[in-house]
């Protein structure tokens, strides 16, 4: 197997590391995608092949992503190149170079006339033009086309905001932004979302889109999608200053809000008829249900243990974010307090393992939780089949669980990890581990 990518640190360190062209920097939102494999060339040389397809298809779906999203500026400019102008050339041409020379002056009127050219032949083929008649008049007035932002640039800057850096997240969120923007095209139009000014996008094709979602999938679904098209737009208006309302703002999605009753938390009768079914069998997806019950904490958190995680003098799991391991929010950075069985669990998968170890090694890692919570959904829906009850009902669970034994409600967030819109909330260090214990130990 050809291993271009695969470098080896002085510590003797298997990484992949693969340098993004240049065209497409601004896409990936990184000028190097790199991957640690570890110290053992085996195991390295299997994860280098799995990292070398996603990598694959990420340059693959971006490539797309610039081929549809490319301003008529930027197509003068990658043309300008091909036809032999020099940076400083375009610089000039954009108004940051000075004075145009004879040279210069000529060559933009050769490559005027080639525009010219293939605008005509498109025409004959009934094809559309590459470049707009407006970017041709640009050049013969020797200047660059104006930028021009679109619904198609909007979701590209969105995507460069939102990359983390972690290879597998960076890679589904592209493939997910990328969908989106086939479905507008679809429902709007291809030269509405790739090429007409983003001030032109009106309230009656935001609403064309919703209504187009809601045929093909439930109001949550509808929901997610357009919370990736409006803030991608509202990033765009504040980037640029740009003198617009956004038609996707507050836009009503009927039966997308959320209730009580949209997911269920799983009811004591629900957990004792489980447990026989999800305390035995499989070492870690017992363990993964026992620390689940008894904290509250979200799957990819539990699934992301290390053994230097697990304090035992303290009794308490340190949720911490490191390397591709990220964490929802900043306050789901914490400390949470174990049961003496979720204790037990996980010192028994943590024995003979080094600090930096994952207790969970099949599940740990960008999404592979997701393996995780489909083991543990085949187990649950063999005794539990009301389909408002998941695994993630077991943090819905807790939260009531603290609920009714009066816990105040910043201690629960706290515990749980969620976000409090208090700015007091973020001073401090927070409540006392002990203070935890006592509210937990209630729910147990």
């Amino acid at each position: 197997m050809s291993t271009p990518h695969l470098k080896v640190s002085p510590s003797g360190h298997y990484q992949y590391r693969f340098v993004v062209p240049e065209a497409l920097r601004g896409i990936v939102g990184k000028r190097e995608i790199k991957k640690s494999l570890g110290k053992d060339r085996t195991r390295a040389l299997k994860m280098y092949a799995q990292v070398e397809r996603e990598t694959e298809r990420l340059l693959k779906s971006v490539k797309a992503t610039a081929s549809v999203d490319a301003s008529d500026r930027a197509l003068i400019i990658r043309k300008m190149r091909q036809f032999g102008f020099t940076e400083k050339d375009i610089n000039t041409v954009g108004g940051h170079g000075g004075e145009l020379s004879d040279r210069l002056d000529e060559g933009l009127s050769i490559f005027q006339d080639e525009l010219i050219t293939e605008y005509e032949d498109a025409e004959d083929r009934g094809k559309s033009p590459a470049v707009s008649l407006e970017a041709i008049r640009a050049i013969g007035r020797k200047r660059l086309p104006k930028d021009t932002y679109t619904v198609a640039s909007a979701l590209t800057h969105y995507l460069t905001m939102k990359a983390t850096g972690v290879h597998a997240r960076d890679l589904a969120l592209t493939n997910r932004v990328n969908k989106v923007k086939e479905r507008l095209i679809a429902v709007i139009g291809k030269h509405e979302v790739t090429k007409r000014p983003l001030e032109k996008l009106t309230r009656a094709e935001a609403r064309k889109f919703r209504d187009a979602l809601a045929d093909e999938m439930a109001p949550p679904s509808v929901k997610r999608t357009i919370e990736i098209v409006s803030p991608a737009i509202n990033k765009m208006i504040k980037e640029h200053d740009l003198d617009m309302k956004n038609p996707f703002a507050q836009l009503e999605i009927k039966g997308a809000t959320n209730s009580r009753d949209a997911r269920l938390p799983l009811s004591e009768d629900d957990m004792t008829a489980l447990a026989p079914t999800m305390e035995k069998g499989d070492a870690s997806l017992a363990a993964l249900w026992v620390v689940l019950r008894d904290t509250g904490a979200r799957l990819g958190e539990v699934c992301n243990l290390r053994r230097m995680d697990v304090d035992e003098a303290s009794r308490c799991m340190r949720i911490r974010p490191y390397g591709d391991h990220t964490l929802k929010t900043k306050n789901s950075e914490r400390d949470v307090p174990l049961s003496p069985k979720a204790l037990e669990v996980l010192k028994s998968l943590a024995s003979d393992l080094a600090p930096e170890a994952t207790l969970f090694k099949r599940y740990a890692g960008p999404r592979r939780s997701e393996k995780a919570s489909a083991a543990l959904m085949k187990r649950l829906r063999t005794v539990v089949t009301d389909t408002k009850k998941t695994i993630h009902s077991l943090r819905h669970r807790m939260k009531d669980l603290l609920r009714n034994t009066d816990c105040p409600e910043s201690l629960a967030k706290e515990i749980m990890g969620h976000s409090e819109a208090g700015v007091a909330f973020n001073y401090g260090a927070g409540y006392a581990l002990n203070v935890k214990r006592a509210a937990l130990e209630k729910a147990w």
